[in-house]
């Protein structure tokens, strides 16, 4: 740490860390890079883990127990599955200090919120959190404090909640990169049913569908970008992902049933046939698609597009990073859309203004780039 660190406005002094896998680390790292808070004890139930914790520079020292990690602690988070959130909540109870704000990582809200208003002492204020990032890599060996930027961080106030405790978290969460956005906890679970936890689900019902037919090495030969983008997310951690279907199942039930009429439907017009409805189904699908942008709607700002085709060849995105980079252009979001096997594919480069847009349009145009632009 720096030396005049008697002359840093931390926002929080100590804090504690329990659970120091993929969020939690990726959290960890970006406190302790932007110094946000002075110092953070870890604790995670593999011991293993949190030493590589210490080594990755998620947290400054391990702590035998979650008890002995928020003793003192200002600020304590709770980067666990969403089941084990309430069983680790009682269990540092006894330990917290008069005045501790605690919150947690969960992806659902709802359920946790009520449950910890039954238990939580005064003097102890608990903010549900929601970092809505993740990867398909688990553990601390794949946090990085690149994974919060730019993400939304819902956070869900109890009714206890001050403003200034819930105004400090906010400047926690905006100072890491990510963008706060205060929600009801019902209003969260309904919509990540919808747009974050049905899309898993689908995706790993995609992949048992394809998994049980025949011809299976013939279907891994085949499966092309379509494919495997649709399901990348079904790679995640099902631990994890077992806890947010089971803590928020009124919602997914919901979710699911609006999307098992889409399925009915389209297999109606496949069963007919009937050409028309198939398109205009379609037609319906893909315009409403359209109007999603790649960052959020208000609280994150339009990104403007540029497509590049390019070729599969090594060093292909550092040349277009280098190009724009020589040139004073900032990339603001970069993604690899598809590959087209043997070919090549598409890399979108996203610019938070329409002049840069347009300046990096005409550099790759110049430079013998195919490309079209966006937004």
């Amino acid at each position: 740490m720096s030396e005049n660190l008697s002359e840093h406005s931390f926002i929080f002094r100590k804090t504690a860390l329990i659970g120091t896998g993929l969020i939690g680390g990726s959290i960890g790292i970006a406190l302790r890079e932007r110094r946000l808070v002075e110092e953070i004890a870890g604790y995670d139930r593999d011991p293993e883990t949190c030493a590589r914790a210490v080594k990755r520079g998620a947290i400054d020292k391990a702590a035998a127990s979650p008890a002995e990690a928020v003793r003192g602690a200002e600020l304590v988070i709770l980067a666990v599955p969403v089941l084990s959130t309430l069983e680790l909540l009682r269990e540092i109870l006894p330990a917290l200090d008069q005045g501790a704000l605690v919150t947690d990582v969960g992806s659902t809200k709802a359920w946790i919120m009520e449950a910890v208003e039954a238990i939580l002492p005064e003097g102890v204020t608990f903010i549900g959190g929601h970092p809505m990032a993740g990867s398909e890599e688990s553990g601390i060996g794949g946090s990085d404090s690149a994974l919060l930027e730019n993400a939304i961080y819902v956070l869900t106030p109890g009714p206890h909640a001050s403003g200034e405790a819930t105004g400090k978290l906010s400047n926690l969460v905006e100072g890491t990169g990510a963008q706060p956005l205060i929600l009801d906890p019902l209003a969260h679970d309904r919509i990540v049913a919808s747009v974050s936890h049905l899309p898993h689900l689908a995706a790993a019902a995609l992949v048992r569908s394809v998994a049980g037919t025949d011809n299976l090495e013939l279907v891994r030969t085949l499966a092309a970008g379509g494919f495997r983008d649709s399901t990348r997310i079904a790679l995640g951690s099902p631990d994890v992902w077992r806890d947010i279907c089971i803590s928020n199942r009124w919602a997914l039930l919901a979710a699911l049933k609006r999307y098992r009429e889409s399925l009915n439907l389209l297999e109606k017009y496949l069963s007919v046939p009937d050409p028309d409805a198939v398109e205009e189904f379609l037609r319906q699908a893909r315009d409403y698609r359209s109007t999603i942008p790649h960052r959020g709607r208000g609280i994150l700002p339009e990104v403007y597009d540029v497509i590049v085709l390019v070729r599969d060849t090594p060093g292909v995105i550092g040349q277009l990073t280098t190009l724009l980079g020589e040139a004073g252009i900032n990339i603001d979001a970069i993604e690899i859309l598809h590959v087209r096997e043997l070919a090549g594919g598409s890399v979108r480069l996203g610019f938070r203004s329409k002049e840069n847009q347009q300046k990096a349009a005409d550099l790759l145009n110049k430079k013998g780039y195919r490309i079209h632009t966006t937004g």
